[in-house]
């Protein structure tokens, strides 16, 4: 379904080596890039997003009448 690229950090950090950087900065590109997400990560978190997205709409309507709630009570209350 999603796209999976994998990124080759050993051979991108030999490339960065052969170019003249140094090799701590080679390494760190490399470790770097260990963290990125790919597009199979977004699509996941996405699918989970629009999931979760009922129950959250749920819940701020169940705040917006205990608020409402609230103001009414105090409005009542400073008469």
């Amino acid at each position: 379904m999603a796209d999976t690229a994998t990124f080759d950090t050993l051979a991108t950090a030999r490339h960065l080596k052969a170019a003249g950087i140094a090799e701590a900065q080679a390494e760190a590109v490399r470790a770097a890039h260990g963290d990125l997400a790919t597009k199979a990560d977004i699509a996941g978190l996405e699918a989970r997003f629009y999931r979760a997205l009922p129950a959250l709409g749920a819940a701020l309507v169940g705040i917006m009448i205990a608020v409402a709630g609230v103001a009414i009570g105090l409005m009542q209350a400073l008469r």
